[in-house]
């Protein structure tokens, strides 16, 4: 097979400091290919090694079949464009000026530019959506629009593969969705070999994953082989909840954000329901408590964010009214708890047990905000109750934590 872009164990480095060892790669024609890794890992190592910029110390790169040794500077830029994080120019040429410079390995040294050459700039710049801007200055763009810009001129090159060093650097969300999309249309006509950091940008976008790790290639594959909890946590250390995108179907990784994996030393059983809770057991738990939660439905968004936490919870099948089994367990785990919280939830005649299990429990209850009484009166006066016993409202996640801490000390 004659592969896009080709590394047989290059050895890579700058001057003694050793970045890249034995590293093997091959990578088809026509697709969007992701290089993924932290800071210092040698991705942007490995695309200055496919452009030619750095010669390895071992080891052979080729491009569209041929060492890239055996092409001189005007034949590679026919072949290889290269787009850096960069955008900034040292001085203020037009749009249509830089554009055009992409011409020039098409021309001989002093020929003027022709028609030919103005048609496939002009043609770049509309493709790019920069044809507008083409008579003034690239100094007075946008990040988001020079970076459009360089795209342009580089596609002027009329390159088979593209190379871009984190292309969506500084830029806002939309830009960078607007420039990843416009690349991500180039294929399969050129193939694309990018340097990315956004995981879910990379994951949506590109055809395949390269991951990297202290200056090897851990795992290549398509974004779901990847971008697993697993390799995203040996990558980068940190904890990733991952779920196919509702949408596309793709991984769609959410940061942990400190979660603690050991119980705390103060537990606190959580009723909620229907969505209300997520965000109070996430806070418990990440500020060390011991928690447990239910009785809840299979099916409530809550139970899934308690399982994603590992919370303990008493469940009920979907639908299905709290059984005299979950309410006896219900009435041990408040019993075991230093303190019940009840959250903004509906509360219809299946659930209605969860309330009137706190009455009389003899255990600290704290209310946070209003829940939906579907009992005509029957929940506002379990509410009612707890509240004559000691309990305490609260307004939100906030005041409930600033009223539970002081448990933990």
């Amino acid at each position: 097979m004659n592969f896009a872009a080709e590394a047989k164990d290059i050895t890579v480095g700058y001057g003694e400091h050793t970045v890249l060892k034995s590293v093997s790669l091959a990578i088809e024609q026509g697709g969007f290919i992701g290089i993924l890794g932290p800071n210092g890992c040698g991705k942007t190592t490995f695309l200055r090694s496919l452009s030619k910029v750095l010669k390895p110390e071992d080891g052979v790169v080729y491009i569209d079949g041929k060492s890239v040794a055996a092409y001189d500077a005007k034949s590679f830029a026919k072949t290889v464009g290269c787009v850096s994080q960069e955008t900034e120019t040292g001085f203020e040429f037009t749009v249509k000026d830089i554009v055009l410079m992409g011409r020039h390995p098409h021309i001989g040294r002093l020929t003027p530019l022709k028609a030919e050459d103005y048609a496939i700039a002009e043609e770049a710049m509309r493709f790019t959506n920069v044809l507008q801007f083409k008579d003034r200055l690239v100094t007075e763009l946008s990040g988001g629009e020079r970076q459009r810009v360089l795209i342009a001129k580089t596609l002027a090159q009329q390159p088979k593969i593209l190379l871009l060093d984190e292309p969506t650097n500084h830029l806002d969300v939309c830009h960078q969705i607007e420039i990843l999309q416009l690349i991500r249309s180039l294929t399969p006509k050129i193939t694309v070999i990018g340097v990315l950091h956004d995981l879910n940008l990379a994951s949506y976008f590109c055809d395949r994953i390269v991951l990297m790790e202290k200056g090897r290639i851990l795992s290549v594959g398509t974004p779901a082989e990847v971008l697993t909890p697993e390799q995203i946590y040996q990558v980068f250390s940190v904890r990733m909840f991952v779920s196919a995108h509702p949408v596309t179907g793709k991984p769609y990784l959410i940061p942990e954000y400190g979660i603690p994996h050991a119980p705390g030393s103060k537990h606190v059983h959580v009723i909620s329901g229907g969505g209300s809770g997520a965000e109070i057991l996430y806070t418990l738990s990440l500020h060390g408590f011991t928690v447990t939660a239910g009785v809840l439905s299979a099916n409530d968004s809550d139970a899934a964010a308690a399982s994603v936490l590992g919370i303990e919870t008493i469940l009920e099948p979907p639908f299905a009214e709290v059984s005299e089994q979950s309410a006896v367990r219900l009435k041990e785990m408040v019993q075991a708890s230093d303190a019940v919280v009840v959250t903004a939830m509906p509360v219809g005649f299946g659930n209605l047990s969860n309330l009137t299990a706190l009455v009389g429990c003899g255990v600290p209850v704290y209310i946070v905000g209003e829940f939906d009484d579907y009992t005509g009166g029957a929940a506002k006066e379990a509410r009612k109750q707890i509240l004559a016993e000691g309990g305490v409202c609260t307004a939100d996640s906030m005041s409930l934590l600033k009223k539970l801490l002081p448990l933990e000390r």
